[in-house]
């Protein structure tokens, strides 16, 4: 039986397998090993590109997930939800209790940032689907870096005035 194409593309996969290094990086993949239920060996199949037919299932990305706390999307989440035509908006988070702002979001955001910066560069005038496509994923992570950062900020301004009520 012949089989219709397929709804994502060599890229978006090539995106998801990203992504989900980023996701994996991020939440410590030998440290995450130990609460989900594959081992280091098929989480690093996961996001590899040689292992084109070998994706995250769901109940591992959904323990993934809770790698990174509530309010908190993970970067092979959000890319789930922008190829799917949607953005991820976080529930109200009670009163803003939760993660305090760092120096390592900060830095996060500062990488992430130039990274977009220099891709968006390359793809100006560009010809190559490559380029600006490359130039798209990097400002999507610059972008979802900075909204995370936005919400502990929120979250932050919520608890001083609360205090100073």
């Amino acid at each position: 039986m012949d089989k219709l194409p397929r709804h994502t593309t060599d890229e978006d996969r090539a995106e998801l397998k990203a992504a989900t290094r980023h996701s994996l990086r991020a939440a410590k993949a030998n440290s995450f090993a130990h609460v989900t239920r594959v081992d280091e060996a098929r989480l690093s199949k996961y996001g590899s590109l040689a292992h084109d037919d070998s994706f995250m299932p769901v109940d591992v990305l959904a323990d993934l997930q809770g790698e990174f706390g509530r309010g908190v999307s993970s970067p092979l989440l959000e890319a789930l939800v922008r190829q799917a035509g949607f953005r991820l908006v976080p529930l109200d988070d009670n009163g803003g209790e939760g993660e305090s702002l760092d120096v390592d979001d900060v830095s996060s955001q500062l990488k992430e940032s130039g990274e977009a910066n220099v891709a968006a560069l390359r793809a100006v005038g560009s010809t190559c689907l490559h380029t600006v496509r490359e130039a798209k994923r990097e400002a999507s992570e610059g972008i979802e870096v900075a909204s995370r950062n936005l919400r502990k900020l929120a979250a932050y301004e919520q608890r001083l005035l609360r205090r100073a009520s």
